[in-house]
């Protein structure tokens, strides 16, 4: 009698696993042509993983979301997945997102847009009830995506006004020139490694997964959350204080070089530890309810392939339009583009090699020192042209400075204007010391005929010029400040002045045919 009344069950879950089957093959195989087609971005994102301590946790995500998806395996098994083609609509947004990213060459939203795609993929293959059940575990997949670059700045301000205050407060005499420290043993700088974003970001990550699997009320989650945001922020203000104030009082034989990474990370543990050991205290008491009940539902080939077809054909549609958009032809003349630095009056020099920008992968270079008998000093300019195509890198590149920061510390900034062929130009100031070297740099992006220092207008005009396969060029000059900051300024703009037309050569280094 038993075995005949275990037959319809035992039926039905070899129905349910041959469902999940053929569902899982053909999610598999909408995966592997996402891989495929947009692998440049994703190797990208692997680089950034491995290069950049600060993403070395975006190895861990796969295998948690693998492991926590793993934990439900009993209670998936009891359901049956069930094609819901109205979930491809959710990649649309992400469709546009990457074809944004692309011609913006904004790397984080074609990044993002991956992993949206991958999960309107999950959803429509799989059905909303499967999704509802593996909801966190796909949605971690977030966090594989390598960004905030862009908070290093701010982060910098925030760690050096915790150093100057702490400094205040224990009256320990210091100078203070913008995220330099002077200090009566030493001098130190809130470099960009200082700024706690590897810190900050991975606390992120942990901190959403701890509250995952300790909290059910929502007003616990967002306040350790909360937690996880300021604490990292707090923490890493303290380290550098500390660190400061250590090397300081020992002469630079403690908490300097090697240790300054190793007591920081130690540090950063530590705060980690204190956070998670106080939230777990707090933790909501885990109720055995029973799994929502799963359906057996009969698996039906035709919806599923049409599915199936639908996610690839819209996985094509961001590489087809890039790939049209690719064929127009666009060069760049060198000759035309050492034009540029020709202004009369200013008759050239040799460079003298002490300053430069460090951008990467242009297609063309132009550097120049120019100098004028009634000057104090010569003024150099470096222009760097990009043809914005699918292989040309954003302006505002994470790698991408106006100077070599391993060498120039900035401790001034500002905008100033001055007037280029009559049209008035904003450029950024930035004061740059070098021991006992200072130096005066003016930068400004000009894309497509247009100048600017907004990163939002070079995303904009990026992206503009991206589609129509425009130009776009990193331009600075700088020169040494010998008396005063305003004789240096003054200088620069003697020669911006002076300039025949500086945005028609270079729109006529793109127009060119290369010599």
């Amino acid at each position: 009698m038993s075995s005949i009344a275990e037959t319809p069950a035992k039926a039905a879950s070899s129905a349910s696993l041959e469902s999940w089957k053929l569902h899982l093959l053909a999610l598999g195989a909408a995966l592997l042509a996402l891989g495929a087609a947009f692998w440049p971005d994703i190797r990208t994102a692997v680089i950034v993983w491995w290069a950049y301590p600060a993403y070395s946790h975006c190895f861990l995500v796969l295998p948690i979301s693998a492991w926590l998806i793993w934990e439900k395996r009993d209670e998936l098994l009891s359901d049956t997945p069930s094609p819901w083609p109205l979930g491809l609509l959710a990649a649309i947004p992400f469709v546009a997102l990457w074809f944004v990213g692309r011609f913006a060459t904004i790397t984080e939203f074609r990044q993002f847009a991956l992993i949206g795609m991958a999960e309107a993929f999950i959803l429509a293959i799989l059905g909303r009830h499967i999704f509802a059940r593996i909801a966190f575990p796909c949605l971690y997949l977030f966090f594989l995506v390598p960004t905030g670059q862009y908070l290093i700045p701010p982060l910098q301000q925030i760690t050096a006004e915790f150093v100057r205050v702490g400094l205040n407060l224990f009256s320990i005499p210091y100078y203070q020139d913008g995220l330099m420290f002077d200090l009566v043993n030493g001098r130190y700088e809130i470099a960009e490694a200082c700024a706690g974003l590897r810190f900050l970001v991975a606390t992120i990550a942990l901190g959403m997964l701890f509250a995952h699997l300790m909290y059910r009320r929502w007003h616990k989650i967002a306040l350790f959350m909360l937690a996880s945001l300021v604490f990292p922020i707090v923490g890493n203000g303290i380290r550098a204080l500390l660190t400061v104030m250590v090397a300081n009082y020992t002469n630079n034989e403690v908490a300097a070089g090697f240790d300054h990474l190793v007591y920081g990370w130690a540090f950063a543990v530590a705060i980690i530890f204190t956070l998670m050991f106080v939230g777990s205290r707090y933790r909501d008491v885990e109720v055995d309810a029973p799994p929502a009940p799963g359906h057996i539902r009969a698996t039906r080939a035709m919806p599923l392939l049409a599915t199936l077809a639908g996610a690839l054909a819209l996985l094509a549609v961001g590489p087809a339009a890039a790939f049209i958009s690719d064929r127009a032809p666009s060069t760049v003349s060198q000759p035309a583009l050492d034009r540029v630095a020709d202004v009369p009056g200013w008759p050239r020099q040799v460079p003298s090699g002490d300053w430069a920008i460090t951008f990467i992968r242009g297609a063309a270079r132009t550097q120049a020192t120019l100098a004028r008998d009634d000057q104090a000093a010569p003024v150099d300019i470096d222009t760097m042209y990009y043809i914005r195509d699918r292989n040309a890198f954003s302006l505002l590149g994470s790698l991408n400075h106006f100077w070599n920061v391993t060498q120039w510390h900035e401790i001034e900034s500002r905008i100033s204007h001055a007037p280029v062929n009559g049209t008035d130009v904003a450029f950024h100031e930035s004061v740059l010391l070098f021991g006992n070297a200072k130096r005066m740099v003016w930068s400004v992006y000009w894309i497509d005929g247009r100048f600017t220092v907004s990163p939002l207008m070079v995303r904009l005009l990026e992206f503009k010029s991206g589609i129509v396969h425009g130009h776009s060029a990193a331009f600075a000059l700088s020169t040494p400040i010998t008396s005063t900051n305003e004789d240096a300024r003054a200088r620069l703009a003697a020669l911006l002045a002076a300039f025949p037309g500086l945005s028609d050569s270079l729109e006529k280094a793109g127009q060119a045919q290369a010599d």
